[in-house]
């Protein structure tokens, strides 16, 4: 059996687990057709939020399913957190159309197994949004969440200067090792995340281009409304009417970033968000350097 290793004694945060009724009905129950993959602390789970504000895309058990990161994962398990066949086409009836289903996981993204994950367990015609913010930004609030966790001890230029240390071996760890699983790789990967062309590349690979809808994260923020709609027209499905802004779900506090950090990290994520470019054809709108 293969060994489970965290270095730094630091947990992965455990995958949700469905209850019995839910694993014996698992076979009528239907699989994901989207998935919101992420990147963290980048405005994920307002989108998911307000999306899922359609009558026509399906409640699911937890707004994080983690399936796809988890050991060994099946169309079984994806399919006990979702809705029943019979729901989806009683909604259909009554709306007019198709209806979606959905997982939303920001540790999608960065996760090396689940591209092929996915592909493998959901199919290749599976819908994929992924929603970008300015690397150094997200870095900050990335830190500032595992504090508040309690995850993370170290003032943020140390945490920066360990992560290389952190997480020596754990990315190719869990790319080789079905059973892996690995918290410094979740927990404290502040700058790793931010290497946004690599992580789409893996991504890019397992599934065509056209069914990926990139979105920068700074967009939603000035206009949640019609990125929402953007959202949705992507998945097939008409616009909502929805408030411009609602409440603020994981925002964190409002700790300011160090500015000479923050200038540092945007010359270190120079290279990185070039290579981003060149992949998207589209140049980011944060600051690069």
């Amino acid at each position: 059996m293969a060994q489970e290793r965290t270095s730094s004694n630091t947990p992965p945060t455990p995958v949700p687990r469905p209850g019995t009724h839910r694993l014996i009905s698992a076979p009528v129950r239907v699989l994901p057709d989207f998935l919101l993959i992420g990147a963290q602390k980048s405005g994920t789970t307002d989108l998911d939020r307000r999306i899922s504000a359609s009558p026509r895309i399906l409640p699911r058990l937890t707004k994080e399913c983690r399936v796809l990161t988890g050991r060994r994962p099946t169309t079984l398990a994806c399919r006990a957190f979702q809705e029943t066949r019979f729901r989806r086409s009683g909604i259909e009836r009554r709306h007019g159309g198709r209806a979606r289903a959905g997982d939303a996981c920001p540790y999608y993204l960065f996760h090396p197994r689940t591209p092929t994950t996915a592909r493998r367990l959901l199919g290749p015609d599976i819908d994929l949004i992924v929603l970008l913010r300015d690397p150094a930004i997200r870095a900050w609030s990335h830190y500032r969440h595992e504090r508040r966790l309690g995850m993370e001890t170290l003032d943020f230029e140390s945490a920066l200067s360990a992560e290389k240390d952190r997480l020596a071996g754990e990315h190719q760890r869990l790319r080789d090792d079905p059973d892996a699983v690995s918290g410094p790789h979740e927990h404290f990967s502040y700058f790793a995340r931010g290497r946004y062309a690599d992580q789409l590349s893996g991504w890019f690979d397992a599934f065509d281009r056209d069914r990926f809808l990139v979105l920068f994260a700074e967009d939603y923020f000035d206009a949640p409304v019609t990125v929402g709609n953007r959202v949705l027209s992507h998945l097939g499905l008409p616009a909502i009417e929805s408030h411009d802004r609602n409440p603020a779900l994981n925002s964190g506090d409002d700790a300011e970033p160090p500015p000479d950090t923050i200038r540092r990290l945007r010359e270190r994520f120079a290279p990185c968000n070039e290579e981003l470019h060149a992949l998207l054809e589209r140049k980011p709108p944060w600051p690069t350097a």
